[in-house]
């Protein structure tokens, strides 16, 4: 019997098709992707994906959902990483800018480590959320931890008079951004040969110098909207 035959016996076929979906998707693009090529590569029977993952779509939406999970596990890691209030005290502006560029930060690190997965999280191949109950509470916990964040700056007196969804949607937007520009213009994509067609093109050379220095142009974008 095959060894992922065998991890199927054993409840672990989930996991060994997810992972195998990762990688045929690099490989092949996610439009190609199909479940019985899948079953192929995980050395399965044609038919037991489906015992898991009824279509493609539900097994992406799987995908996104250990994704979500995933950054959110990256970014308590960081966040843990850093002194905690004082006991019995608030946490002031200085610890709570700390906690929010390293949020950012760890944003950053898990789009460069999961490129695949951060396209299934925040791309348009599943476009509606709300049919996969797991995936919206996966994204919804995760953003929960800038919230959370967030509302602690708005308690000090930060935030610019943004409102709570008004201030996460502008540092949301900010970080997403980035990522988007450091690890999407840096794939090999016709946008991102257009825009970095010399390596002294100005596109390039901007994506040069966020890359060499995150941390900084993070707090340039974020630390205004946070001082009162």
């Amino acid at each position: 019997m095959a060894q992922s035959e065998r991890s199927y016996h054993h409840g672990d076929l989930p996991g060994v098709l997810m992972n195998t979906a990762l990688s045929e998707i690099d490989r092949v693009g996610v439009q190609n992707l199909s479940l019985r090529a899948l079953a192929r590569a995980a050395g399965v029977s044609a038919t037991a994906p489906y015992r898991h993952f009824p279509s493609k779509r539900c097994l992406l939406a799987a995908l996104a959902t250990r994704g979500f999970k995933q950054l959110d596990a990256t970014v308590q890691r960081e966040m843990a990483l850093l002194a905690p209030a004082p006991e019995g005290q608030a946490p002031d502006r200085k610890l709570l800018e700390q906690r929010l560029i390293a949020m950012g930060l760890a944003y950053l690190a898990f789009a460069e480590a999961n490129p695949t997965s951060y396209q299934l999280m925040f791309g348009a191949v599943v476009d509606d959320f709300s049919d996969y109950e797991m995936l919206q509470r996966a994204s919804s916990e995760s953003f929960g931890s800038l919230q959370q964040l967030v509302s602690e700056i708005i308690d000090c007196g930060g935030g610019r008079g943004l409102s709570l969804p008004q201030l996460c949607g502008a540092i949301w937007s900010m970080v997403h951004g980035m990522a988007d520009l450091l690890f999407n213009m840096g794939s090999d994509t016709q946008a991102a040969k257009a825009a970095c067609a010399s390596e002294r093109s100005a596109p390039q050379q901007a994506m040069l110098a966020v890359r060499r220095d995150p941390a900084s142009v993070m707090r340039a974008l974020i630390i205004p909207l946070i001082e009162a």
